[in-house]
């Protein structure tokens, strides 16, 4: 029987071995890559039929860039993303980033391996892959917020006050304390401790985007 050949791109060595021997037990064969530029030489090398990508993979291009630069070479590649992150948006994107028919799973909320085995045997059919959307789910983390309220919520992550923010932005910092402000109501925080409701919004966006961290 031909095996079906699937790349695993993950940067995290533990995680790369845990996928890449869960698909071999499910019966196709792995090669495995630790970043993009991995990934390319990998993809030329082998032609694969399907590569499984993490969003975040360290300094240089993200899982999307890989993944849209492949796809301009071999439009039939089939894709899962296998993330921390609950949507694109987090990683500046948006669900237009994602190819037709690939699936999208958030580490965390996978049950077993079962769900990215059916993920990956969907996308290789070119079947309808809604089931395995895990960014379309109006119930994930941060689902409430716009896309620059993420924005905002991940510069106050980093440590950025609203002067900082600003000016990153380009803004006044009346704008800014009105955003946070929508922020902290959109994430049931309390707004009248700014201090302590900074320190809960960045809670909730770790738990978001590094769950078991």
């Amino acid at each position: 029987m031909l095996l079906r050949h699937v790349v695993v791109v993950e940067n995290e060595p533990l995680m790369r071995d845990l996928i890449g021997k869960t698909l071999e037990t499910a019966g196709f064969r792995v090669t495995t890559a630790a970043n993009a530029a991995d990934a390319k030489r990998v993809h030329q090398a082998i032609d694969p039929d399907a590569m499984v990508i993490d969003i975040e993979l360290g300094p240089g291009p993200d899982g999307f860039d890989l993944a849209s630069a492949l796809m301009a070479d071999s439009p039939e590649l089939a894709i899962v993303f296998l993330t921390n992150l609950p949507d694109p948006r987090l990683a500046g994107k948006s669900t237009k980033h994602i190819p037709k028919n690939a699936a999208y799973l958030r580490k965390s909320n996978l049950v077993d391996a079962s769900e990215l085995v059916a993920a990956l045997n969907a996308v290789l059919k070119s079947e309808d892959s809604s089931a395995f959307r895990h960014d379309l789910d109006s119930q994930r983390p941060l689902a409430k917020l716009s896309a620059k309220q993420l924005e905002v919520l991940k510069l106050i992550s980093e440590g950025f006050s609203n002067q900082q923010i600003a000016d990153s932005r380009q803004t006044s910092v009346r704008a800014v304390e009105g955003m946070v402000s929508r922020i902290f109501e959109a994430l049931d925080i309390d707004v009248q401790d700014e201090g302590n409701s900074r320190v809960d919004a960045v809670k909730k966006y770790f738990l978001a985007t590094r769950p078991g961290e």
